[in-house]
């Protein structure tokens, strides 16, 4: 691994956590911890139907364009590239779906 790879990587992975939770925040996420709202899942039921996180899935999906390019396109199977790679996967399904699968 070079100092390349991994200063991209990290860049990538901070810039990437930023647009993630710009386009994964709702509307009203500040109310909570006020009054009777004390988590998403009683934000979400207590606002009406502001949910935008299909946009947000949208506009958040050119952050995996650099590691198609470099995983498939330019076939470098760095491990730190991988692994950040499956660290912002695993934080933009946590923001966009996940966190709302336990709101029953």
């Amino acid at each position: 691994m070079t100092w390349k790879i991994f200063t991209l990587s990290i860049v990538w992975f901070i810039v990437s956590l930023f647009w993630i939770v710009f386009c994964s925040v709702q509307d009203k996420e500040w109310w909570i911890g006020q009054g009777e709202i004390k988590n998403i899942c009683d934000l979400m039921s207590y606002i009406e139907n502001d949910d935008i996180r299909d946009v947000g899935v949208f506009y958040s999906l050119p952050i995996f364009f650099p590691a198609i390019y470099v995983i498939i396109i330019k076939r470098k199977r760095d491990w730190f590239v991988c692994l950040t790679t499956l660290l912002i996967s695993g934080y933009w399904l946590w923001q966009f779906f996940l966190r709302y699968q336990f709101c029953l």
